[in-house]
């Protein structure tokens, strides 16, 4: 929550090994945290592949996510959604 807090982003769909945050692009950099000078956040998210850093699972629009709950009704977890949509991201 100290991460949350600092960078002033909170999740909106949190899975098992997945987190989904509101963004203002499509691109994984545009979700990340920066400083008012431009520069990253410390302690914020840094996307990679080794342990500590954020893997970039896709990206999906709000208008996607509404259509989700349109079509499924009740409870269900958007992130798991994205994660395992083989076309997440792709013109997004």
């Amino acid at each position: 929550m100290k991460t949350a807090a600092a960078a002033d982003l909170y999740p909106v769909a949190i899975g098992t090994d997945a987190i989904v945050y509101p963004s203002p692009g499509p691109s994984p950099l545009d979700v990340l945290p920066h400083t008012d000078e431009g520069k990253p956040l410390p302690g914020g998210f840094r996307l990679g592949v080794s342990p500590g850093l954020v893997k970039w699972q896709g990206a999906q629009t709000v208008l996607w996510a509404e259509q989700q709950f349109e079509e499924r009704g009740g409870v269900f977890n958007l992130s798991n959604l994205i994660k395992n949509n083989p076309t997440a991201g792709e013109g997004e």
